[in-house]
């Protein structure tokens, strides 16, 4: 056997691993559309969004009666008035237990169960779409970090049969003058190639997100297509007795700054981060795309939270109610 022969033999076998780990499939084609997203856009107007609570004139019988989260995401919901009605109704049902206030005290309840139970339906809508997005992202991540350690696997087993070869090789031309050195230097090259490829083995893959959440969380504008009225007056008020008095929206990107993925960015590269993160798109990695799922998870636990607050007011509604009615049956 020639050295010349063995080199292309070693050529060959590195031309093999490497070629074929870098051979992606069809990820393109079968993932850059979402069938997350809803049709609707939100269209409203700037005042149809609940004011500040503290800028409210709060009645005192529903600071008696319900929590301070209860009252504000009643605001939320645009059902103040109609949770002071309430209350004003138990009363007069309380005073005078006759049929007729029974009924409307009745009617008003149920009233505001029916609210309660729209406002959660439309925020069971909204946290299903941000998790179907999050699940999306995180496949994609999942699968490109498959493809990655494939390439990984073949690599590290190129640099093995290159390593094997090169020792044979030695052994062979062993009395061949300099042919021993060249073939060490040509498979340490190759081996030290090959080492550098897998740390450099990222894939890539295009991702499309016309219709961002993230965006809208990011520019904070007024008014919001993707949220609801309510959803946004909760992400965006901010408690004023709050020692940090940040809303819900500042901190998810408070949150996001934590991740780490625009620190030690150069400008320019960060302003491009920030553009794909934030616009409709672009050519991810998939530690990128794990992150883009990670963002996505901190909007949907926030908007949870919602769910915890109303099931809050459910249940002061409700004790209330029992607690008036058991007085009204002992007397």
């Amino acid at each position: 056997m020639s050295f010349g022969r063995f080199f292309i033999m070693l050529f060959s076998c590195i031309l093999f691993f490497s070629c074929a780990s870098f051979q992606d499939s069809n990820i393109n084609l079968r993932l850059d559309k979402s069938n997350c997203f809803q049709e609707y856009y939100y269209d409203y107007a700037e005042d149809q969004i609940p004011l500040p609570l503290h800028t409210i004139a709060i009645p005192a019988n529903l600071q008696d009666n319900f929590s301070r989260k209860s009252i504000n995401i009643a605001n939320a919901m645009g059902i103040l008035d109609l949770l002071e009605r309430y209350l004003l109704s138990l009363e007069d049902f309380y005073d005078n237990p006759t049929i007729e206030n029974r009924l409307r005290h009745l009617e008003l309840y149920q009233k505001l169960f029916q609210r309660i139970g729209f406002a959660e339906l439309e925020i069971s809508s909204e946290s299903a779409e941000l998790e179907c997005e999050e699940d999306r992202a995180d496949q994609i991540a999942k699968y490109l970090k498959a493809k990655e350690g494939d390439t990984d696997t073949k690599l590290t087993v190129a640099s093995i049969v290159i390593g094997a070869l090169g020792a044979i090789g030695t052994t062979v031309f062993f009395d061949n003058g300099k042919t021993p050195e060249y073939i060490a230097l040509t498979t340490g090259i190759l081996g030290a190639t090959l080492g550098v490829m897998i740390l450099v083995n990222k894939k890539k893959v295009s991702y499309q997100h016309e219709r961002n959440h993230l965006q809208e969380i990011w520019d904070g504008p007024a008014t919001s297509r993707y949220f609801p009225a309510s959803v946004w007056y909760y992400l965006n008020y901010v408690y004023p007795e709050k020692e940090k008095p940040l809303s819900k929206r500042e901190e998810i990107i408070e949150k996001w700054m934590g991740l780490g993925v625009f620190e030690n960015v150069k400008p320019k590269d960060k302003e491009e981060l920030i553009g794909k993160f934030f616009g409709d798109g672009g050519v991810y990695l998939s530690d990128e795309l794990g992150e883009r799922a990670s963002m996505y998870d901190q909007i949907g636990s926030q908007i949870n939270l919602m769910m915890q607050d109303l099931k809050t007011l459910s249940r002061e509604l409700e004790i209330l109610q029992t607690r008036k009615f058991d007085e009204i049956r002992k007397n």
